[in-house]
């Protein structure tokens, strides 16, 4: 019989570290946004100028200061250098209206202003600031702009900020570009570095990077030391913008830049909203080199050939190279047993037995390295049909949480969220309906700590006399967490149809099972 400790490890997970988010008005000119009490971004509406600076630089409408989860300050304002610099900002230094151009970047001619508050809100498990801007040629207003920004909670030394921009022309068409200036191209969505020593940028697919300019890349990410913190940020460019990844300015000095739309001018107009949308990761520590990676073990076989193989690995693997790649870690993938092997192996924080099913492994050196694995602190991800795999070895049940006996037709039914503290289920409703495969099993580790029940006696199922209901009564784990001989282990069942790995509800539910398995929690 399961001694389900719900109540008891939700209340701790709830006193050692969920925070709060909430704002404050700084001075009339300016809103800060804290987590837990610990400052995350100031967001300036107010004109800004600083003592010594010239006049014609003052400025509103950006983040700054802007801190790193360990508490260093990575952003500056009006730097010597470039005294127009500031911040987290979204600029033009081309910006053409009615044939004439004008420069919102450098201030010539035309400033940013705001002008009102879209939306404000704060929680537990994420802030939500809303405003609009609008670019003006003295009292003529051209341009409006409106932003949307979501700050969401620290996992594993890392903030995510997600940004959306939404810009439209108030009448005439009018027409963004990058500067012409030695072709640079640079202009749009940018972030200025406090300074720092021991910098490094790194990009998608190239680590430690020269300074550059209109190289597209999905993601760059600038850090260095902030005084006696490693600290910085990385910009990610969402894939649905027009013309995905852009090109980018890159400095070493302190910059990193999206070109948007580079040197080829975007027209807006009035009835077609220009969308942007980024993502900044605020870090603490290192950079991309270091090693966050995870892989993804995809393997079904059986020694007769009658195995069932889902057709939902393809979108399984898809959607964790995506959460990779918005979240800083590696993802390397394979359905090779000799991947399991202690030289190899040591690279990942974490495995995921992605719909693997059957006979993992060829020999029981993988199956030792695998048990090594997780005794040295590894992480272990099971989804959907993992609980079929090694069904001869209990070893691997144990490290799991269960072993697979089998589900009852694929069918709608009504899933409990027994801990909603937890990373993988704090967006998920109370109770909601889910369509899937209901696994039910014939082992389960007393350990495990459920995240996610349902009723097995209210399921469509022609099997029941098979139905362990001495093992769970009327609450069967479909996801659990689990600390098993010295690993961290997380488990879901859900995930049959491959159309639900693009679902928010499985998509974060398995981004957070797996940055819990590496210890990012």
């Amino acid at each position: 019989m399961i001694v389900f400790r719900v109540a008891l490890a939700a209340a701790l997970l709830h006193a050692v570290g969920m925070g709060q988010f909430a704002f404050r008005e700084v001075d009339g000119k300016s809103l800060e946004l804290t987590d837990n009490g610990a400052p995350v971004f100031v967001y300036n509406h107010g004109i800004m100028l600083r003592d010594g600076v010239p006049s014609d630089r003052a400025r509103c409408c950006y983040l700054h200061p802007v801190w790193a989860p360990n508490g260093a300050v990575i952003t500056d304002d009006f730097p010597k250098d470039h005294y127009h610099h500031r911040g987290v900002s979204w600029m033009w230094p081309e910006v053409t209206v009615d044939g004439k151009t004008y420069d919102l970047w450098t201030i010539k001619g035309m400033l940013a202003r705001f002008e009102k508050w879209n939306r404000r809100e704060a929680d537990r498990d994420h802030a939500v600031l809303g405003f609009r801007e609008g670019w003006y040629l003295g009292d003529r207003k051209v341009v409006e702009d409106d932003m949307e920004i979501v700050a969401h909670p620290v996992v594993g030394g890392r903030r995510n900020l997600d940004f959306t921009l939404k810009i439209r022309a108030t009448g005439d068409p009018v027409q963004i570009a990058g500067t012409k200036d030695s072709g640079k191209g640079y202009g749009g969505f940018n972030i200025r570095f406090a300074p720092r020593t021991g910098t490094v940028i790194d990009t998608a697919g190239e680590a430690n990077v020269k300074d550059s300019d209109l190289v597209p890349k999905q993601w760059a990410e600038l850090t260095g030391d902030f005084g006696d913190k490693r600290a910085g940020a990385r910009i990610t460019i969402d894939a649905g913008n027009p013309g995905g990844a852009s090109g980018w300015c890159l400095r070493h000095y302190g910059f990193l830049g999206v070109d948007f739309p580079g040197l080829r001018p975007y027209t807006l107009t009035a009835s077609a909203p220009l969308t942007l949308k980024f993502r900044i990761t605020l870090v603490s520590g290192g950079g991309a080199a270091l090693a966050r990676k995870v892989l993804v073990y995809t393997r079904n076989y059986t020694n007769d050939g009658k195995g069932y193989v889902h057709d939902n690995i393809a979108a399984s693997v898809a959607a964790i190279k995506r959460m990779g790649a918005e979240n800083g870690f590696g993802v390397e993938v394979s359905d090779a047993p000799t991947s399991f092997a202690d030289e190899n192996l040591k690279q990942y924080k974490a495995i995921v037995f992605s719909n693997s099913n059957n006979e993992a492994f060829t020999d029981d050196s993988q199956r030792d390295a695998f048990r090594r694995f997780i005794q040295s602190g590894g992480g272990f991800v099971g989804i959907h049909s993992a609980s079929g795999s090694e069904r001869s070895w209990p070893y691997f049940w144990r490290v799991l949480g269960g072993s697979f006996l089998y589900h009852p037709k694929f069918q709608k039914f009504t899933i409990h969220v027994a801990d909603r503290s937890h990373f993988s289920t704090r967006h998920m409703q109370a109770d909601f309906e889910w369509e899937d495969e209901c696994y039910h099993l014939q082992y389960l580790n007393p350990d495990l700590h459920p995240l996610l029940t349902t009723n097995p006696t209210r399921l469509d199922d022609n099997q029941r006399e098979r139905h362990p209901f001495g093992l769970v009564r009327e609450s069967l784990p479909l996801a659990w967490t689990l600390e098993a001989d010295g690993g961290r282990e997380f488990y879901t069942s859900l995930g049959h149809n491959k159309e639900s790995y693009a679902n928010p509800i499985l998509y974060r539910h398995i981004l957070g099972g797996i940055l819990w398995a590496m210890g990012d929690q």
